[in-house]
């Protein structure tokens, strides 16, 4: 009896886990190429991975705005205000308020490792950075956010999730 409840627990951590990495099936749209301009997405096709510069229009309790993310690279020692204990990695993060106000917040830009852990982002380690705030309809802001990444790790993907944790997109690498 307690291996079956077992088994049934870790097939629904499995499955969780997938579902929070934006795996699909076959068919599944996650981390397709593009070419030329970057594309636009809504919403609910934004759970998907899109690819890195990929721009997804994302409708919150204040308004909507259009996210991308782009540029994941390494962080030269000289540019970081916060030393890594790992290697510091950046992304490069355009907000736009379309509608309304848009809070945003760098902590709600977590990556995810290629063994599924999810790295917190290092809120302030590199200029400009995304701290907290609010859009108004009309602005922009264009920023970066860091990641110190542990040895032996490597960043997969920039998952995008609402103050309560709601996953909201996924820009996923190559």
């Amino acid at each position: 009896m307690r291996g079956t409840r077992t088994s049934r627990v870790c097939v629904g951590m499995i499955a969780l886990a997938l579902i929070t990495a934006g795996c699909g099936g076959s068919g599944s749209g996650g981390q397709q190429a593009t070419t030329g301009a970057p594309a636009t997405s809504t919403t609910p096709a934004a759970k998907q991975a899109v690819a890195f510069g990929t721009s997804i229009d994302i409708a919150a309790d204040g308004g909507t705005a259009t996210y991308t993310v782009d540029n994941l690279r390494p962080v030269p020692p000289d540019a970081q205000i916060v030393p890594a204990k790992g290697t510091m990695y950046a992304v490069d993060v355009t907000i736009v308020a379309k509608t309304g106000t848009t809070a945003y917040n760098g902590f709600w830009f977590v990556a995810r490792a290629a063994d599924g852990s999810n790295i917190a982002p290092a809120v302030g380690a590199v200029q400009p950075g995304i701290t907290s705030g609010k859009l108004p309809q009309g602005q922009q802001l264009a920023a970066h956010i860091a990641y110190d990444v542990p040895q032996g790790k490597t960043i997969t993907a920039i998952m995008f999730r609402d103050p309560k944790g709601k996953l909201l997109a996924v820009w996923a690498t190559g």
